[in-house]
């Protein structure tokens, strides 16, 4: 075995060395070489930044220099004060997949490097960043690299796991549940939680599983209120999506200006489409009542659909799906995920199917914005006639 793997070692090392020389030979000298800027603009050396106040942080440096005019690529090393960078704590990759001379990096990513580094909760530390830039396999770390003093996010110790809405502006006396927050079929990362709910005028808060109280600020920071008391409701009246961030500290409420049912299908050489809006029930449920399934029936059996929605601040969102279905509607396969809109696969996109004894069946339609409900989180179903 060693053997083998000795020779495939052997023949790799010798491909690669055939293909460096076939690009000679051919008159395309490989040239890797790089003149790293050096220069480091912003953060200063020596800057502070307070991580509590939820801003970006943009870090700004000289551009490098291809000796053959071609494509270089940066990333920004992260390390202690005192480190080398032979190992960051991270590394972030610029702006535009790395072809930019600059980065914007959130609050949160940032609190993260800062604990990285050792830095406690709330506290204040040094880190240090240097820029290395990249020219195929090859890279040059630039010489000049800068301390920044960052104060940490006072988070709350430890992140909640059970997070409600209570309060007289909630739509539910015993508390509307947060679950955790998936986005684009990935959980949005530890200590988010979302929700769908109605808000209605008058006070309401934030508590989770350790009774810790928090109120939602109008510059979008949640605050840990010790007293445990309600506070005035900053947002008007409507039907949010609410995402908390406790690892940041931070939230945002959209109003959600409509779900729609869509169905399509593709057959005999034309598109057929079916929008249908669902009426908000309460408690994040929302329902179509007597839908008439018959763009399900068709020479192609193409039965796809799913839900979109429109947020008050113009952005669309699909709710659907990746699975595919078997030989029954399992919970798993109704679970609803939201994802990013694509307009260039709007038709096709995240869609689920029925199965074809069901095809042109009327159905009452439920969808479940909440977690409560027999799949623990986001789902559907149809309550076929």
């Amino acid at each position: 075995m060693k053997t083998i793997l000795k020779n495939i070692m052997l023949f790799a090392a010798g491909a690669l060395t055939l293909g460096f020389t076939a690009c000679e030979e051919d008159g395309q000298d490989l040239n890797f070489n790089i003149q790293p800027g050096n220069e480091l603009y912003a953060p200063a050396a020596n800057a502070s930044v307070n991580l509590d106040q939820g801003l970006n942080t943009s870090f700004e440096w000289a551009p490098s220099v291809a000796e053959d005019g071609g494509y270089i690529t940066y990333e920004v090393l992260f390390d202690k004060a005192d480190g080398d960078f032979s190992a960051p704590l991270a590394i972030k990759t610029s702006q535009m997949t790395g072809s930019k001379a600059s980065l914007s990096i959130s609050a949160k990513e940032l609190n993260e490097v800062a604990a990285l580094a050792g830095i406690e909760n709330a506290k204040t530390g040094q880190i240090k960043w240097t820029v290395r830039a990249g020219k195929g396999l090859f890279s040059q770390t630039y010489t000049q690299a800068n301390v920044l003093t960052v104060s940490r996010i006072n988070l709350v110790d430890p992140l909640p796991t059970a997070v409600t809405l209570k309060g007289e502006a909630v739509e539910d006396a015993a508390g509307i549940k947060l679950i955790p927050a998936y986005l684009d079929g990935k959980a949005v990362g530890s200590g988010v939680y979302e929700c769908f709910t109605k808000i209605s005028e008058g006070e309401f808060t934030v508590v989770d599983e350790l009774d810790r109280y928090y109120s939602l600020k109008s510059n979008g920071r949640i605050k840990h209120i010790v007293d445990g008391s309600s506070t005035a409701n900053t947002l008007k009246a409507g039907i949010y999506w609410i995402k908390i961030d406790f690892s940041a500290m931070t939230y945002t409420a959209v109003q959600v200006s409509m779900i729609e049912y869509y169905a399509a299908s593709w057959a005999d050489n034309s598109m057929s489409t079916v929008y249908k809006t669902l009426t908000y029930k309460g408690k994040g449920v929302w329902e179509l009542l007597d839908y008439d399934n018959e763009i399900s029936v068709n020479s192609s059996n193409d039965t796809r659909h799913r839900f979109n929605m429109t947020t008050a601040d113009g952005n669309k969102w699909f709710l659907g799906t990746t699975s595919s279905l078997g030989s029954s509607y399992t919970t798993d396969y109704l679970r609803v995920y939201i994802y990013t809109y694509n307009d260039g696969d709007k038709d096709w996109n995240k869609t689920y199917n029925f199965l074809l004894s069901d095809c042109g069946r009327d159905f009452d339609c439920y969808l479940y914005l909440n977690g409560d409900n027999k799949a623990g989180g986001f789902w559907h179903e149809y309550i076929f006639k």
